[in-house]
Formats: structure tokens, C-alpha cells, sequence
């Protein structure tokens, strides 16, 4: 079997993706007309160039239009349908989603229990008829922290309800970590785990914070600790998972190419490091995409890509017995692709 048809077979397990950032033009289109909502584009060919990535202020105004179209509660069982379908897709057995409850309150009007009854309806359905499987993680915007206690009590009152992290979002620039710290050690209280955003569009110093401040188990992006060495050697000490989404990161801006992302110092120099597709429509990606890349622009071995897959699996927050269950199945699968 060639390097792209084992990427493609593999199992897979992504950690950092945005439902809202996961919704196809098709679907916008979709949604827009049955909540008569005007686009700049009226044809799914105009919508992809819409979505194609310029600049942060365009990406922003994309995630604006596309949660200005989610209105009623059957348009959130059918992005979450659609989500799952796109699991299946890429054999992508498990994935902790994350999805920003505030603005989707604000934006429809509809209360968080509704709409959260609603994404898991789709969820119970997709699961049903493709097979895989997801949990949630609630972010904070950090641009509006005054929600942030807010989010972290819907966080704490779904435990029983997929909810599995607190996660914090949104612009990093003067919006430091340390300013979340009451509604992160609420959640932890609660038996949440801490998954926030650190490191993309800010230096080391926004990591830093995310590890001091909010006690962070894993860390979204972090790839701009590569300009802190102290950092760099407490990431590998300590074995921090790095949610690091290559083609994100160029199409922001972080870096000008493949062969300058971090991801493969991150990797030879022993770091915990899971690769995701972030908000894949928006950036033309998927995580079968992330791993080709890998392969074909950074010279990663399928030893390397089982490694990867491996590692997301073991630093989800499932639990352990479920874990080592699911890690069973993986390396059995991986030993029948390499014979396949």
C-alpha cells in the first residue's frame, strides 16, 4: 500500500476542530435561503471563493456570516449530522469538537440547553448511521470575557451531556489567559478538563499563560513556542499535546510554508505533538490533507503517521479504559494496512 492510500485507510482521532468552521458551502447555502439570509454569494461555487482565506479580518467576517445563518434548532442537528458524515469519511473514529456557545446564543436567540439538545440529536443520528463518535469542548471568545463565567457554568451543567473540556477562543492579542482564570478553575472543579487556545497569533508568552493560568492539558496551535527554547524543553519534559494545524497556520499567516512550520522541529526534538484541520472548508483542508502533507512536503514515514494517530488518541480526553481499548483496535488496524 502507497504513503497516501495508508493516510487515507488509516484511523484517525482530531482534537482541534470547529463545528461552525466545519460547515460545506453546500450547507450554508443551505441554511441561508430557509432563514432567508442574504450571502455575498448565491451558488456554491461563489461561496468556496468566499470562504477562500485572505486575510484574519476575512476569516472573521466568513465565521460571522456562517453563525448568522444558524437560526433554528433543525439547523443544528443538521450541521452536526453533516459533521458526522465527514468523520466517516476520513475514517476518523473520535474527535473532541469545539464549539463556541455564546455567539450561537446570541446570533439565533434560542437557549444553550436547546441548542445543545439539538447538536446531539444529529450526533446521536450520525453516530448511528456512520459509526464514529465525538465530544464537546465549549470556548470562551476571549475578545468577550465577560462571558466566560457564563460559558463555563453551560460547560459545567453538560457534563452528563458530552461535554468534556472548556476550551477558550477568539483574538489573542490583549486578551491574556490570566483574565479566564476564574471560569477555568470553576470548570476543573467540575471534573472538566482545560484546552484553550495559546501560542498561533501570540508569542510564547500567551503558552506561558495558558499553562500557568489555566492549568492547560493541552494546548491549541502552540506552535509559536519554537521562539522560546525554555519553553520548547518544558513542552518535552512535561509531554504537553500541541493541537497543531499546519495548513491553518499558513493560511494566517504564522508561517510562509510547510518547510518553515515548526511541526517537524516540534517532532524530532521529542515533542507531544497531535496534527488537526481546524476549520477545514474554510482553509480547503481535512485532516487527510494534514497527514498528506506531512508525508509529502516534511518527510514523514507511515512509523511517523501511525505515531500521530496514536498520540491524538491517547491525549483525548476519553477515559483510560476506553483508551487502551480504542488503542488496541488502531494497532491492529495499522499492522493490517502495513500487510494490506
Amino acid at each position: 500500500m502507497n504513503l497516501h492510500a495508508f493516510i487515507a485507510a488509516m484511523p484517525k482521532v482530531e482534537l482541534h476542530i470547529h463545528l461552525e468552521g466545519s460547515i460545506r458551502p453546500q450547507t450554508l447555502l443551505e441554511l441561508a435561503r430557509r432563514n432567508d439570509v442574504a450571502l455575498p454569494a448565491q451558488d456554491v461555487a461563489g461561496l468556496r471563493e468566499f470562504y477562500r482565506f485572505r486575510d484574519f479580518a476575512h476569516f472573521l467576517q466568513v465565521y460571522s456570516t456562517i453563525t448568522s445563518c444558524l437560526k433554528t434548532l433543525d439547523d443544528y442537528r443538521l450541521i452536526a449530522y453533516q459533521f458526522g458524515a465527514d468523520l466517516a469519511r476520513q475514517n476518523i473514529r473520535y474527535a473532541e469538537v469545539t464549539f463556541t456557545p455564546e455567539i450561537n446564543v446570541r446570533g439565533s436567540e434560542l437557549p444553550f440547553d436547546d441548542i445543545l439538545a439539538a447538536l446531539n440529536e444529529g450526533r446521536s443520528q450520525a453516530r448511528t448511521e456512520f459509526g464514529g463518535r465525538w465530544q464537546w469542548v465549549l470556548d470562551i471568545s476571549r475578545n468577550r470575557r465577560e462571558t466566560a463565567m457564563p460559558v463555563a457554568r453551560w460547560a459545567v451543567s453538560a457534563v452528563d451531556r458530552g461535554v468534556v473540556a472548556l476550551g477558550l477562543g477568539g483574538p489573542e492579542a490583549d486578551h491574556l489567559p490570566k483574565e479566564c482564570i476564574a471560569a477555568f478553575d470553576y470548570a476543573r472543579a467540575a471534573g472538566l478538563h482545560s484546552a484553550p487556545h495559546a501560542g498561533e497569533l501570540a508569542g510564547p508568552s500567551s503558552v506561558w499563560g495558558a499553562l500557568r493560568y489555566l492549568h492547560a492539558e493541552r494546548i491549541g496551535h502552540g506552535v509559536r513556542s519554537i521562539e522560546d527554547p525554555v519553553l520548547v524543553a518544558y513542552l518535552r519534559e512535561h509531554q504537553v499535546p500541541l493541537e497543531i494545524c499546519p495548513t491553518s497556520n499558513l493560511c494566517l499567516g504564522v508561517y510562509p510554508s510547510y518547510q518553515e512550520h515548526p511541526v517537524r522541529q516540534f517532532w524530532d526534538a521529542g515533542l507531544y505533538v497531535t496534527v488537526n484541520s481546524d476549520d477545514p472548508p474554510l482553509f480547503n483542508t481535512d485532516l487527510v490533507r494534514e497527514y498528506t502533507v506531512l508525508a509529502d512536503d516534511l518527510g514523514f514515514t507511515a512509523d511517523d503517521l501511525e505515531r500521530l494517530g496514536l498520540n491524538a488518541l491517547c491525549a483525548s480526553f476519553l477515559p483510560a479504559e476506553k483508551k487502551a481499548q480504542m488503542e488496541g483496535e488502531f494497532k491492529a488496524e495499522f499492522a493490517w494496512l502495513r500487510t494490506a
